[in-house]
């Protein structure tokens, strides 16, 4: 019945998997936040160490507090600037796309969301820019205007509404002209949106998407029935085969989890209270996304208490290292968990199982919210909790939770390790 319902997903399902995954506009988007990655993960790491608990045991707290001061240019360039990587990251994606000159393509988003991004009055009476309308609250702007002006150049380059040169005249000068007229276009365009949101009673256009499209697709996201549903939905897929993370977080739920952990980030920053529990942080440490919740619960199954069992015990000393690390695809294939009619209950659990927990002892206040923090995802299971709650309770919570989902895996694997006996028996008869 399982291969059977399998094929059929691979016929009608898988090609909808790639026309997502391979949509022009979500992978220029997940390629704008793979290029954000470094930068914000260099500048979680440098903050993380900043607000190490007890710190100022150490360091003393005047000490720490001019610590804490000399990394605000840090924290500025990677977190409060992460739309501008965005944007420009958006830009050259599609540049490259549409086999276009990529650099032109992503000053050009760039220029167009300074555009439609408002000037504020300094104290000194001068004008700027602020960050504010630079980072978690411009996410969403920012990809409209990077997808709009992206979009523009190419319409008019693909028109040929374009300026030519010899083939003699070098071909940095030929570029800046061909890309003379597409610019133009972009900020006429640019310029008319900005005046037109100016007339409305939201006074820029950050502050309409912000209002109207970021806060509610953030809320919906962020649900926890909603998030709950996601999990189950990503090990549906890796259970048939397809990679559930890349079908369902990262072509929908990345850049709605980002913007939440930014928020965090900030909220953090600034010494105020957390305003969410669901963030990309959560998604991965504590919502089971990573695999980490599937791997960790199967190996200490194994080990404890089918080490008897050869097979299983040779399959689990491949896969532990790579397990400790999230990465559990030896598991899902050659364990296997995919196809497994007894392992689909236990998969579609975990995240349930995982996130409940979680949910639990961070909206009681029992265990304090992921601050936005960002850690690689192959970090081991209770130093990401503790890094990224920045408390010993994130990393107390994710052994809670290992220990409940071992014995969650526990009751099914015993199912399954009693079928495998009685098969050699008959073999054996």
């Amino acid at each position: 019945m399982f291969t059977s319902l399998s094929d059929k997903l691979q016929k009608y399902l898988l090609p909808i998997a790639n026309k997502i995954g391979e949509n022009r506009y979500l992978q220029a988007v997940k390629n704008a936040f793979l290029v954000s990655l470094p930068f914000t993960m260099f500048g979680s790491l440098i903050l993380a160490l900043a607000n190490i608990p007890y710190m100022e045991r150490i360091l003393g707290t005047d000490a720490l507090a001019a610590f804490q001061n000399a990394i605000i240019p840090i924290q500025n360039v990677t977190f409060n600037l992460i739309t501008i990587m965005i944007v420009l990251g958006i830009g050259y994606s599609l540049g490259e796309s549409y086999h276009l000159n990529q650099i032109y393509v992503a000053i050009c988003a760039l220029v167009g969301f300074l555009i439609v991004t408002p000037v504020s009055e300094l104290a000194d009476g001068g004008t700027g820019y602020s960050l504010n309308n630079m980072g978690s609250m411009s996410i969403f702007t920012g990809i409209l205007i990077a997808i709009l002006c992206s979009e523009i150049y190419r319409i008019v380059v693909q028109k040929n509404m374009i300026i030519r040169m010899p083939d003699s005249v070098p071909p940095m000068v030929t570029d800046s002209f061909v890309s003379l007229i597409p610019i133009g276009f972009v900020f006429i365009i640019c310029f008319a949106i900005q005046l037109l949101f100016a007339q409305t009673s939201f006074g820029t256009m950050n502050s309409f998407v912000y209002e109207m499209i970021q806060i509610p697709i953030s809320r919906l996201g962020s649900s926890f029935p909603a998030f709950l549903l996601a999990g189950a939905l990503c090990n549906l897929f890796w259970f048939f085969g397809l990679h559930g993370n890349s079908i369902v977080y990262n072509s929908v739920l990345s850049p709605i989890f980002k913007s939440l952990s930014l928020e965090n980030l900030a909220a953090f920053q600034a010494g105020e209270a957390l305003p969410h529990i669901i963030t990309e942080e959560f998604a991965f440490y504590f919502g089971g996304f990573n695999g980490s919740f599937i791997a960790y619960p199967v190996l200490i199954c194994i080990f404890l208490f089918f080490r008897k069992k050869k097979d299983w015990k040779k399959l689990g000393e491949v896969a532990l290292i790579p397990g400790i690390f999230s990465i559990y695809e030896p598991i899902v294939f050659g364990f296997p968990l995919m196809l497994n009619p007894v392992m689909l209950i236990p998969m579609l659990l975990t995240p349930m199982v995982s996130s409940a927990i979680s949910y639990v002892f961070m909206y009681t206040g029992l265990c304090p919210l992921c601050t936005g923090v960002s850690v690689p995802w192959t970090t081991p299971m209770v130093l990401s909790g503790v890094i990224t709650t920045n408390s010993l309770m994130g990393g107390i919570v994710q052994i809670i939770i290992i220990a409940a989902l071992t014995v969650l895996w526990y009751i099914f694997l015993k199912i399954m390790y009693k079928q495998s006996e009685k098969q050699e028996e008959i073999k054996e008869a």
